[in-house]
């Protein structure tokens, strides 16, 4: 996808933002989000001073989410 996370980080970094937090669209975590996620996030690390990433799980994974979708599945 573009613009890559990586382009998006360094344009923020660049305009002084040094915390990040990534929210995953996703229903569930399989390897692309346990594994390639992962190390994206540490290699962009090492290429900055100071920068903080933090990976949230999936937003299906999340108890609103999951409580969300219980209620629209039973009509309630």
């Amino acid at each position: 996808m573009h613009p890559s996370l990586s382009e998006c980080i360094g344009t923020l970094y660049a305009e002084g933002v040094r915390r990040f937090r990534v929210v995953p669209v996703f229903f569930g975590a399989g390897s692309h989000l346990k594994e390639d996620l992962p190390n994206l996030a540490e290699s962009i690390r090492s290429s900055y001073k100071d920068l903080e990433i933090r990976l949230d799980p999936p937003v299906g994974e999340q108890p609103e989410v999951i409580s969300a979708l219980a209620r629209a599945i039973s009509g309630g």
